[in-house]
């Protein structure tokens, strides 16, 4: 196998796949305690290399948040845009000065947030950003939380937060979430869930044509899984579950499942990313590499959190 480039949180390819773009949150823990002391807590955005050499702290981006990011779930979601050399970055759980969507250059500089949420009778939050192949938009999920039952929404707006529109509008049974631009920016792949099921589904950019993907390989005729993406080339898509399964875009057929092998142990992953030389991942052991048939893989990035949380007083990072 040759491995080009990726990784992390939900971390992301750069231009050339030859680093990988990711976060880093960095605390105190004190001994038998699970809560990070506002005490010198940072969060930085960081790259390295696709072998997970060569770490490096790219910018602080955040010093003293009101709360640190929740990381035992998904919290945050980045993606990067190669043409306009830009990050989009979306925090869902943490204090309201950090929560919203968030722009940035590679080096760090420029950093926006482009969307607060809003604080009210229902409390938004976005989540899941996917640039347009130009940079000039960005498709999220838009959830609706507090005292009313969770809703979401897909909406877009531009590169700057404005000109935002509702593409498909949920409902107490009815969300949709996890959207994805497709490589030529015609389609968007995202989830559409209903009292607990979860169907894999397409639209056009401007929200026309939403239609679950057909599943000729089973007789439920629908695909059901999390975190949809794109191959490169448009022609597959792949989504997570206790397996990864991958399926032409166009019929929907499946073309293979897979748990990917590393160091003797089968691995699954979530939120990933789909790069020319392999997708990457998070497992709860830290970021996951692997090849585009989901056999081999590689981890290239951990967690310290057991480890302080076992007892060491020391700064953690993750």
């Amino acid at each position: 196998m040759t491995w080009s480039g990726k990784t992390n949180e939900p971390p992301q390819f750069s231009d050339t796949e030859d680093e990988v773009y990711f976060l880093k949150q960095v605390g105190s823990f004190t001994k038998g305690l699970l809560e990070t002391q506002n005490r010198g807590l940072s969060i930085y955005l960081c790259k390295m290399k696709a072998d997970g050499s060569g770490k490096m702290e790219i910018k602080e981006l955040w010093k003293n948040p009101n709360y640190p990011i929740d990381t035992q779930g998904y919290s945050t979601w980045m993606e990067v845009n190669r043409k306009t050399r830009k990050i989009a970055l979306s925090v869902l759980f943490a204090g309201s000065d950090v929560t919203g969507l968030w722009t940035v250059n590679f080096d760090g500089t420029e950093l926006k947030q482009i969307i607060r949420p809003e604080w009210g009778e229902k409390l938004t939050g976005i989540d899941h950003p996917s640039w347009t192949p130009d940079g000039q938009r960005i498709v999220f999920a838009e959830i609706m939380r507090g005292t009313h039952p969770r809703l979401s929404n897909i909406a877009m707006c531009d590169s700057n937060g404005g000109q935002v529109k509702r593409l498909l509008v949920g409902t107490n049974e009815v969300t949709y979430a996890q959207p994805s631009i497709s490589p030529d920016g015609n389609q968007i792949v995202y989830v559409h869930n209903f009292k607990g099921a979860s169907w894999v589904s397409l639209m056009n950019i401007d929200g026309s044509n939403a239609h679950q993907i057909p599943n000729p390989s089973d007789k439920r005729n629908t695909h059901g899984g999390t975190y949809p993406v794109w191959s490169p080339d448009g022609s597959r898509v792949l989504y997570a579950g206790i397996t990864g399964t991958m399926i032409d875009a166009t019929t929907g057929k499946n073309l293979f499942l897979g748990q990917p092998l590393c160091e003797g142990k089968r691995y699954t992953f979530g939120w990933p990313h789909w790069g020319k030389g392999g997708i990457i991942g998070y497992t709860i052991s830290g970021i996951l590499v692997t090849d585009t048939e989901l056999t081999q893989a590689k981890l290239i990035g951990g967690s310290r959190l057991a480890e302080c949380h076992n007892g060491l007083d020391k700064e953690c990072r993750w």
